[in-house]
This record gives structure tokens, sequence and C-alpha cells, in this order.
């Protein structure tokens, strides 16, 4: 029998966690432990997660255990979130590693998301990515590898876990693409890379075809950036800002370019139109900018 905990030990084992997402997988390894694995209903989580609302925000304890207790104010929607998605993530693990079969439903599956504001602003422009890029080139002293996937996430769009799950197999510089087997709606996907994106590339120290491209520099695993995206975004002034806003920026340098939905559609690999909607919006929003400053 494999339990929740086993294949959250697994998980933790196989990659680089942040301190955060450590401290969600030990909630989940709280609620369903040695339950077994694919016993978790979507019932449990939804109950789970009732009780994670009810507990609210923690702070470190004193003393000598420190253990964490509640502050007594509510968690942000954008937080519960992602105790979601983490839980979502082991399971995804599980059935990668046949712990659970590939036909599985996750419990998660049904789960309503909390609401979060929504900021139709959250986005990098061009010149925020270029100050981004300079001030990682100055603090990316031991990787040297984040001007790379900070303008690959720009310029191609995708995802930043399918950036780091990219092979030196998956380039073609010669093409000038990349080829990502599985996107998140579950379709392959050819990104075109840009002159930029190949000078980045050729800067990198070259390995083997079953090589990741962003490898961490102490492990072959994918390199944890969390802690050094962070770390530059606050000395680049743009603190809060999540690696999802390059995606977002992608697709709006797209828009205000003139490019067309179908379009960006296929740059972005969307699926359907009302996902690349939210980048056409934003042309419209450069359009009356401009119309403003000419007619005022």
């Amino acid at each position: 029998m494999t339990t929740f905990q086993d294949v959250a030990e697994a998980w933790i084992a196989s990659r680089e966690h942040c301190v955060g997402s450590l401290g969600r997988i030990q909630f989940w390894v709280e609620e369903f432990g040695d339950q077994p694995i694919d016993a978790i209903t979507e019932d449990a989580v939804d109950q789970a997660l009732v009780r994670l609302a009810k507990r609210g925000k923690l702070k470190a304890g004193r003393g000598s255990a420190r253990r964490a207790v509640p502050t007594g104010k509510p968690l942000a929607g954008s937080t519960i979130n992602r105790f979601i998605s983490t839980l979502s993530g082991i399971f995804k693990y599980a059935r990668r590693v046949r712990a659970l079969p590939r036909s599985h439903t996750p419990p998660t599956r049904g789960i309503e998301k909390a609401p979060e504001p929504v900021d139709p602003e959250k986005y990098f422009r061009p010149e925020e990515v270029d100050k981004l890029m300079a001030v990682a080139r100055v603090v990316d002293q031991k990787w040297r590898k984040l001007p790379a996937l900070i303008i690959l996430g720009f310029h191609t769009g995708l995802r930043v876990g399918n950036l780091l799950d990219l092979k030196w197999e998956d380039v073609d510089l010669d093409e000038r693409t990349l080829s990502v087997a599985t996107t998140k709606n579950g379709r392959p996907h050819i990104a075109a890379l840009t002159d930029r994106c190949i000078t980045e590339l050729q800067k990198l120290p070259a390995g083997s075809p079953s090589d990741l491209v962003f490898r961490s520099y102490r492990t072959d695993k994918p390199f944890n950036y969390r802690d050094l995206w962070q770390k530059v975004c606050d000395e680049a002034g743009f603190e809060g800002r999540t690696f999802h806003w390059l995606r977002h920026g992608c697709g709006s340098a797209l828009a205000s370019a003139g490019v067309s939905q179908a379009q960006i559609m296929q740059v972005m690999g969307h699926r359907t139109l009302v996902a690349s909607a939210r980048y056409m919006h934003s042309n419209v929003e450069d359009r009356r900018a401009v119309v403003g400053r000419v007619f005022q």
C-alpha cells in the first residue's frame, strides 16, 4: 500500500522545493499522511481546505519549540489556491511514477479555487524586462542562468515549468526553436526563438542532449529559481511579482504590436480564444492611451 506520505516524501526528494512549498506539503502530509494515496476523496480535500481557511495565517512561535501559531488573520485566496496547486502537483507526480494509474482522477479536479482579485495590469513591459535582465546579470553570480530564463519566458511566453523541464535535445539553435513535449493544456508545442533568446542560450555551458538546460548548479535536478527570482525582483523595484508576469507580458506585447488573436493563440499555446482575449483587451487599452495623448 502506497500512502500519501510515501508519495509526498518521494516528490520532495525528486526536486528542489522552496520553503513555502515545503510548508504546504507538510500541511497535506498532516492531513492525509498515512492514508492510501488512492483513497483520498474530493470531499476530504474540501474539508481540509475548510480547516485551512479557519486556521488562517501563522506566525513563528516563541520558545525552544518555535511551533507556528495562528495570527487570527485570514489567508488570501491566492494562498489557498497555492495549497490546492501543491496537492495537485503531488497527485500528478504520483501518476508519473505509477503510484497511481494514469487514468486516476485527482481529488483536486472538482475543487473550486478561491477567488482572487483580478489585476489586468499584471504583466511586464519590455523596458521592465530589460531592467530585470540588467539586475539579474549582477545578482546571479552562482547559477548564471537567470537572464536566459527571463528572456525565454518573455519572448516565448512559455510557462516556467516548461522552461525548467527543457533538455538540450529540445533546443534547436539552427532551426531557432524549442520543443515542449506536453504543455498545461496537454498538447506538444514548438516555440520560436528570437535573436536575444539564442544569444542568451549560447552563453550557457553546453550539456549533453539529456541534460536539463536550467539544471541546478548543485544537482542534476531543475534549479529552484524562486528565491533568486524574488531577490532580483526586489532589487529591480518589482516586489511581489511572479515569473508568470513574463508570460502575460509576452501576450500583451504581441497584442500591442497588432498581432492577431489567432497568432497570439499559436505563440502562447492557447487552445481557446477566451485565454488569449485578455491580451486583446490590453491592446485596446494601449490604443485608448495613444488616442488620448494625440487628441486631448
